[in-house]
Parts: structure tokens; sequence; C-alpha cells
């Protein structure tokens, strides 16, 4: 936070009492000295706190004697002193009392640092905002209000003061914790859009499929860092000016940001003209979190060819030698990207750097560099900037994740969020005749307010695809990369009304849909064998196997795709 915390340090607000016991201490010590009774110098020590105390102006000894001169400044300071803790003291429940009782914007829980980027986000928004967890009291102005966490009871200052919000935002590093904070945020304030960041992506989607509640969205931080960089830097885009016949993907560090990297390069960058992709992962714990992987997909290897490798590479250590990692590099054939994504900045830049050396080294052809950065401001150092042509060393690296960054992916100001797929709903029941769009039965028509988790994240889905498709069509994409929100597409392009075109891209829709359902835990089953329960459907299979009837619904998917980015 840019501001003071306050005007009085309540750090040093212990020094008052001992001040204190320093200028009853001296006194004491001078009418002792002054061969005064001990009940009287303890009498006249006290008056040592007024600088103009009659028993010291018309005393001999009090204009002279060293200990009470010094005394009476310390007296007098102390004095001053408490004053000012006194009123910060009454500053503080001012400012609880007057956050309790106004209307905040937007209120944010949680600690830092996402915490202090969402309450400097607001504010440069110019909404009211109140933060709960700050780790000082601030109070700049009624509108931008910092209060630290209460002794007790965080989920009672959060109802209490989330009443009267537009805009909720859960930000704590405990997910236990964020999704306590949540319900009591959800419970305090029905109707205003609550966004809780979780770093568990799993988690995640497990609590908003369960609250089901379309005010609410549970959003993992990783995976929001994921999308917003596959979104201005395509790797099927990288792939093709390469040359390359596929993705191949180098991620170093496999924790939550790097599983939700390859996710969505599994699911989300899956084009006409690429093969399945191939992912090579570097972290101590691969062999683990493959297990835990392949746990969650059992069938992962239908979504993409994977290598994990049990090593390291960072300033302290290059682990296997250099020789094997060579080898499961080239095994694939050439890096389309790579991802280093580490716990900390200090550690991703480290591991970003020994890994463009270790390139050198092998004489393998470098590939953009992607560098997990919480704070980005650590590169772009030279005059070419980072990522740009002719860049090197740090500036070579292209940092994504960043708070900011991240914070405004997700959307947590916007009063309708998930704009994209809002967009394809609407064109989904544009296209509905009167009867189905009104049919309470259509549980998947419903206007998006009323409309169930698992359907609105069907839609999130299919509009992360959209980029993809777009690419797939040959759409130029100086139109699309970047775009926030649906591409729209000119009365000129070709999409699904080529009859070609149209089975290529639904052909591929199944593929997505194919590759999202296996990330999550669906198996393939045989005919009439589905089973939600286990996760068990038998559409899961290559589109040559699919019946006509389904292969109609993947062409729909395309046509609502197009109908949606043409704003119709």
């Amino acid at each position: 936070m840019k501001e003071s915390r306050g005007f009085f340090p309540f750090r040093l607000a212990w020094l008052i009492p001992v001040a204190a016991l320093v200028t009853i201490g001296l006194g004491v010590w001078g009418w002792l000295a002054a061969h005064k009774p001990i009940d009287d110098a303890f009498y006249r020590a006290i008056a040592l706190f007024d600088i103009n105390n009659e028993a010291y102006a018309d005393n001999d000894e009090g204009l002279t004697d060293w200990r009470f001169r010094v005394g009476r400044w310390i007296g007098a300071g102390v004095v001053f002193s408490g004053v000012l803790a006194l009123a910060a003291l009454l500053r503080v429940h001012l400012a609880s009392w007057l956050a309790r009782w106004t209307k905040q914007q937007v209120v944010v829980a949680g600690g830092e640092p996402l915490a202090t980027a969402a309450f400097e986000a607001a504010r440069a928004r110019r909404k009211s905002v109140l933060w709960l967890g700050a780790g000082d009291f601030s109070w700049v102005r009624l509108s931008a209000i910092a209060l630290p966490w209460p002794p007790r009871d965080r989920e009672g200052a959060v109802f209490d003061h989330a009443r009267r919000a537009d805009h909720l935002l859960i930000a704590e590093h405990d997910d236990a914790e964020a999704l306590v904070l949540a319900k009591a945020a959800r419970a305090a304030s029905p109707s205003a859009e609550l966004t809780v960041l979780i770093s568990d992506m799993r988690l995640a989607e497990d609590a908003a499929a369960t609250l089901d509640d379309p005010h609410t969205r549970m959003l993992s931080p990783g995976r929001v860092a994921a999308r917003a960089l596959n979104v201005a830097h395509p790797p099927f885009l990288i792939a093709r000016e390469r040359g390359q016949a596929r993705i191949h993907a180098l991620i170093v560090g496999f924790g939550q940001t790097g599983q939700a990297i390859a996710r969505d390069l599994i699911v989300n960058c899956r084009t006409t003209y690429l093969a399945l992709p191939r992912l090579t992962v570097i972290d101590p714990m691969a062999g683990a979190l493959e297990g835990v992987l392949r746990v969650r997909a059992p069938e992962l290897d239908e979504c993409a060819e994977h290598r994990f490798v049990a090593g390291e590479i960072s300033g302290r250590a290059v682990r296997p030698e250099p020789a094997s990692i060579a080898g499961a590099l080239a095994d694939a054939g050439p890096l389309t990207a790579a991802y280093v994504c580490l716990a900390d900045d200090p550690a991703t830049l480290s591991a970003a750097s020994m890994l463009q050396s270790l390139l050198r080294t092998l004489d393998i052809e470098a590939p953009p560099i992607f560098v997990r950065l919480r704070r980005s401001g650590a590169i772009g150092l030279g005059a070419k900037g980072y990522g740009r042509e002719g860049a090197s060393g740090l500036d070579a690296l292209i940092p994504f994740g960043g708070l900011e960054a991240v914070l405004a992916a997700s959307d947590f100001l916007a009063d309708a969020p998930d704009a994209a797929a809002r967009g394809f709903h609407e064109a989904y029941r544009a296209g509905l005749t009167p009867e189905r769009r009104n049919d309470p039965a259509n549980a998947a028509a419903r206007p998006w307010e009323t409309l169930a988790e698992t359907y609105r994240q069907n839609n999130r889905d299919v509009a992360a695809h959209v980029p993809a498709k777009l690419a797939s069509a040959d759409i130029d994409p100086a139109r699309w990369v970047g775009v926030a929100g649906l591409p729209r597409l000119l009365p000129g392009d070709v999409f699904a009304e080529d009859p070609a075109l149209l089975d290529a891209l639904a052909q591929l829709e199944h593929e997505r849909w194919n590759a999202q359902r296996r990330m999550d835990g669906w198996r393939t089953a045989p005919e009439g064998g589905r089973d939600n329960a286990r996760r068990r459907h038998p559409a899961l299979k290559p589109w040559d196997q699919l019946s006509e009837e389904l292969k109609g619904y993947d062409r729909v998917v395309v046509q609502q795709t197009d109908a949606a980015c043409r704003g119709k």
C-alpha cells in the first residue's frame, strides 16, 4: 500500500509506559536526594507530567536538578504520545464503525499479496473498497479502508462488513478458511458478485459445483493465469509459425500452475492441424505427481503424450545429467514453448536463467520461455524489453501470472463476469424455438442467472476453445489473439456455413470434449453404459465411431460458436 498506515506507529506504543516509569523514577530519585519522604517524593514525581507545575517552578531544585529537567520533558512527551495513541485508537474504532454501517462497493477479505493487489485494483477503478485482513490499519479516506483481522471470529467480521457490497473477493491463503469466509460472505450478501480464489484448481471446481450459485465463482489463480497466458500467446500459433506437427511443451515445476498449464494445453489448445500434444515435465516429485494425475485422469494417455522426469533445473542443481534431459526432449521433437512455474519468483528466475544456459549447451533451439512471476518488474530491464526480437538474458523471458494480471483476468470487479460464456449461452438460447427456450424442463436453456453450475461451466469450456477453432478456420490471428471475451467474425469469414469446414470443426469440438471429460476423470463406457457417479460415458470415443445423431451435437456447438462470434 502506498499511503501511510496511520499517523501513530502502534508498534512503538510500548515505549509510552516505559517512558512514564523513567519519568517517575527520575522524580523519585531527585526528591529522595533532596531529603523528601518517600510518599512525598512519589507525589511530587507525578507532577513531572505537567511541565508548568508550580512544584517545580517555585523550587530551586526543580529548576536546576538535571533529573527534574530531564523528567519534565520526558513526562511531557509521555502525555503528548498518549494523546496521539488515544486518537489513533479512536480512529481505528471510528473507521471500523463507518466501514460496517456505510456502503462499500467492494469488500476484499484475505492476506497479502493478492488481497493487497485487489485493494489497489478497486481503488484504481475508483470504487469504494474495504479490505479485511490487512497487515496494518490504514484509512486514507472513507472510500478506501484497510482493517486487520479481529483477534477472533473472522467469519463474523466478513458477515458484518459484506452486507452492503456489490463485489466480494476472498483471497485467503488457506483454502479451507477461504471456503468458510465465502460461506459467510454469501450469507451476508446473496446477490453480490462473489469471487473466491482457491489455490487447488480441483477443489475450486468441486466447490463451485457443490455451491451451484450463479453469483459465486470459485477460481484457481493458476488456472486463470494459464488461460490468460494462452489467450495472449497461443501455443498452437507458435507451433504453426515454427512448422511443427504438434505442440511440445516443457514444464519446469508441476505445482498448481504447471498442472493448470498442462490442462489448458490439452483441452483448450487443440486444433485441426496439430497432432496430440507432448508434455515433458521436470519436477523433483515427478513420479508422485504423475501418479496423482493418472488417478484423476485414468485415460490421460488418450489426451496427450507425457514424459515425467524426476529432476531439477535451478541455480543449485541440474538433474538428471544434461544428457538425460537432452534425450527426453529429443524424443518428442522440437520444443514449442517452455513454462517455468516454481514456488516463488527468485526460484523461477534462477531456473529460467539456468534453462537458457542448458538449452544452449545442448544445442537445442530455444523456444519462447514463459515464467510465472507474481511481480514481473524484475525483467524487461534492457532497452528491447522482455520477449522482444533480439532480446537476451532475462529480457528474453516472457512473464505471466502477475498478481494484477490474474485479478484482471478474474473479472472480480465486473458487474457481469464470464462475458464470453454468457455470450455463447445467449447465442444458444437465441437459436432455440420459443417452446424449447421457455420449456421449464430444458435445464440447459434457462437464463444465465438461473442456470445450473454444470451448464455454466460447459459454456466457459466451449468459450475457452473459440480461439483454437478460429485458428483452425484460418481466421486472421490479429483479430482474436489476446481478445478478452468472444472475438468477432466478419461477414466474409468462412466458418460454420462451409460443410467441409463445419465437419472438421465439429470433429475438433468432439476431440476437445473428449479431452475435457477425460482430464476431469471420465472414462469410456459401452453403449448404454453411462454412469455419472462413476464418470463413465459411451461417447468418449473417436469421431468416426460416433452415430450421426451424436455428430449432430458437435455440429450444433460449432454453429452456436459461429452465431456467438457474429453477435447473433
